[in-house]
């Protein structure tokens, strides 16, 4: 065995190059005794490893939004002059609310001298609330898409609360600026004489939950009714993110 080839090992165990060697590039060391270079710097630009760098998109998106805002403006009705309005939201397993309040109760509103302008709404008293609506919702599924249910409340000859309707409104589907007017209904007992007992004691039939107009379920089982003309005016503005990226697309329209 020559000088150049010769590998000499010192007391600690290293392997050591003999000063001949110190241009040899080619020393193969045994594959369990290879050597583990920390602090490394490369002599030459060609040794330099780019890291690979990681860039954001759309693919990496783990859920879409839906951010819903308004007022329920007003109501058109003949059954109190004095009428307020309390509002939840129902949506599916699936949805979360991720800003917003999911329910609220409006003021009293008074009916004042002035009459609405809209040619819908002649001939009816109009209760101003402008109550505003504000709520953020993340989802990966439309499925269960959210619904606002509306319960108008007004008082009787006693000052106490009795329901005036209900009414429902699926939140829209398209973004931008919406403009629903939504008539009321409400239940009835099954007789007349349950009915005038209902109404001196002011216990009106009334849902448990308020969200129960917003499902279908139990609904064929109660008799409705929807003879005062009451109507809500609900303005809404619908703004969605990262919907397309699901594969879902709707055309953008305002109504």
């Amino acid at each position: 065995m020559t000088a150049d080839s010769t590998v000499l090992r010192s007391p600690s165990g290293r392997y050591l190059r003999p000063p001949s060697a110190n241009n040899d590039t080619n020393i193969q060391l045994p594959s369990n005794q290879q050597p583990h270079l920390k602090n490394y710097r490369p002599n030459s630009l060609n040794s330099v490893v780019t890291m690979p760098t990681f860039t954001p998109s759309s693919e990496s998106t783990s859920s879409f939004f839906v951010m819903v805002t308004g007022t329920i403006e007003s109501v058109t009705s003949l059954a109190s002059n004095e009428l307020y309005c309390r509002y939840t939201f129902a949506y599916g397993p699936d949805w979360e609310v991720v800003h917003g309040v999911s329910m609220g109760l409006s003021q009293i509103g008074r009916c004042g001298i002035v009459k609405s302008r809209d040619a819908s709404e002649d001939g009816s008293n109009t209760i101003v609330w402008n109550f505003p609506i504000e709520i953020s919702f993340q989802s990966t599924n439309p499925f269960g898409w959210p619904r606002l249910a509306l319960s108008i409340y007004g008082f009787d000859f006693l000052g106490r609360d009795v329901l005036v309707g209900y009414a429902s409104l699926l939140v829209p589907i398209n973004p931008g600026r919406h403009t629903k007017h939504l008539k009321t209904f409400k239940p009835v007992s099954g007789g007349r004489c349950q009915q005038i007992l209902n109404w001196i004691m002011g216990t009106n039939p009334e849902y448990y939950d308020s969200k129960m107009v917003t499902r279908s379920e139990g609904r064929g089982v109660t008799k409705m009714i929807s003879d005062d003309g009451s109507v809500v005016k609900v303005n809404l503005t619908v703004t969605r993110k990262d919907f397309n990226s699901f594969g879902y697309s709707s055309q953008s329209t305002q109504s």
